[in-house]
Formats: structure tokens, sequence, C-alpha cells
């Protein structure tokens, strides 16, 4: 009858190397270090052949040691590895998740999300950063960050939400003091509300045209509602805008014309992908993919 393989043993061994002694790999491990000795003596009967050479001042390996360690210790590791991988996927999912996002989409689109997904799991807890800056992942301490636009190549995994269609929009106030831009070139005759002041080269039709801002607001929501004041034009979300085109509050200008769409996307780093929760709430978004927003902040 053939001899069933100890990995628990070989497990134990390639411990007690990396720890350097018996004692070590006894601390590590939470086991006595009798208990240690003990089965590394089994091993090394089992296989016929001593592992290492013991002294008072430090733990050597034998030729037969070294061979076993080099071959066992990355099947060791991917065992591990494994078994974890499949601890964690059975796990229910727990703790905390750190979440930024943009003020007007994070809002409407990714609050109604997190709202349902924390019903669903009661041992999650979520900490939401709505700001329209971006945000160094890493150094901000976050779990998940979903940002507008273009995104810059980096370390981190994204994942595409949503598309979201845009809107160039004046109140009518504005249009009656200043005329209707006809083409795009008649934009630049315009005062801009933007979000950022290196934001003014908007593509409309296939065309750049570059706009003079007259207010940087840092943040969508009140770029739109300072054109509903009759500030300027502003260039936005389209869903941000909706109740406002259908009051009349806003006017959409050059309707005829494309216009970039944005993408939302997720971004997360490798180190993070290992929460069940952050595993776990990242398949509830794509599986809702596209995210449709449910109301715009008014």
């Amino acid at each position: 009858m053939r001899e069933p393989d100890d990995l628990s043993g070989l497990s134990m061994f390639v411990r007690i190397v990396e720890e350097g002694s018996l004692s070590a790999a006894g601390r590590a491990l939470g086991l006595p270090k009798a208990t240690i000795s003990r089965n590394l003596v089994l091993l090394e009967k089992r296989l016929g052949a001593p592992l290492l050479i013991r002294s008072t001042r430090a733990l050597s390996l034998t030729d037969a040691g070294r061979r076993l360690f080099d071959r066992v210790q990355p099947i060791v590791r991917e065992a591990q590895q494994v078994t974890a991988e499949v601890k964690s996927d059975h796990a229910a999912p727990s703790g905390l998740l750190r979440i930024t996002a943009p003020v007007a989409y994070g809002q409407a689109a990714i609050a109604p999300r997190l709202l349902s997904f924390l019903g669903r799991y009661p041992a999650v807890r979520i900490e939401l950063h709505l700001h329209d800056g971006r945000v160094n992942l890493v150094n901000g301490g976050y779990d998940l960050a979903i940002r507008m636009g273009a995104i810059e190549d980096s370390e981190l995994i994204s994942h595409k939400l949503a598309d979201v269609t845009m809107a160039i929009v004046a109140s009518p106030s504005w249009l009656e003091q200043h005329g209707v831009p006809r083409r795009p070139a008649d934009l630049a005759q315009h005062a801009a509300i933007v979000t950022r002041p290196e934001i003014v080269q908007w593509r409309v039709g296939g065309e750049t045209v570059r706009v003079p801002w007259r207010m940087s607001t840092g943040n969508m929501i009140v770029t739109r509602d300072a054109a509903r004041a009759g500030l300027g034009i502003a260039f936005v979300p389209e869903f941000l805008a909706l109740g406002d085109l259908e009051r009349g509050s806003l006017v959409r200008l050059l309707p005829d014309h494309e216009l970039p769409v944005i993408q939302a996307t997720a971004l997360y780093t490798r180190a993070a992908s290992q929460s069940v929760a952050l595993r776990a709430l990242l398949d509830d978004l794509l599986a809702s993919r596209p995210i449709e927003v449910d109301a715009a902040p008014s």
C-alpha cells in the first residue's frame, strides 16, 4: 500500500527553513517547538534522508534538504495562496471599504448602488468621499475610485462602468443677452463655467474650440447651477441638466453637433482586489453595467 504524501510535514519543513530555526517556526505556526521537532523527525524518517543539520548556533540544510526545499517551497506557497483564495471566495463580505467618486455621478449613480449593497451585506461598512478632484488612490488610502474621463496609464486595475453623454447648456437669460451659438466657433464668444481652469478646449462636432472661462467651480453641480443662474455656458453631463432642460431653465446648445462621450471607470489596486467586500461590490456594479443614473442632484 502506497504511503500518502505528508503535505503538512513538507509545509512545516519549508517554514522551518524560512524562519531559520525550529523555535522561530513554532512561534510562526503557533505550535510548541517539540511538535515541530517531532514532525521534522517523522518527515526525515519517511524520506529516509536527513534534511537539516542542527547545532546550538545555527541550522543548515543537507544536500537532500536543499534539493527538497528548492522544489517544494514554490509548491507550498502556491497551495497556501489557492487555499486563501478558496476561503476568501466563500467568506461573507465584511469590513470597511473607502470609496471616492465625483460628486454628481457619485450621488446620482453610485450612491444608490451602495445603499442596495449595504442592505444585502450588513457586515460591510462604507466610507464614501464625494469630490471632483483627482486623488491618489494609494496615498489617500482608498479601496476604490470612480473617475470620469480619460484614465492615465498606471498600475491600477480599471473597469468601465458606463458611458456618460454630455451637453452644452446655457440659461435663456444668457442667450437673450449674448445670442445663441449657431456653430462651434461661436462658443468662443461666450464666457464659460468650468470645473477646472484647464478644461477650456471643448470638442464639438469634430472641432476643438477654446472657450474663455469666467468661473472655475471645482464641482460639476455648481457648474450646472452657475449656468442656470445666467453666468455663462457650461459643458456638463446630460443627466445633470435633464431636469432643467425639461423645465426650460437651461437650453441645450448646438444639439445637432456630436459631443464626446465621457467614460465612468472603476479603479483599484491589485492589493485591494483581495478584499472579499470589494470583489462583491465590483460584481454588483459591473453586473448592472451600464450604470444608469437614478436621479440627478437638483
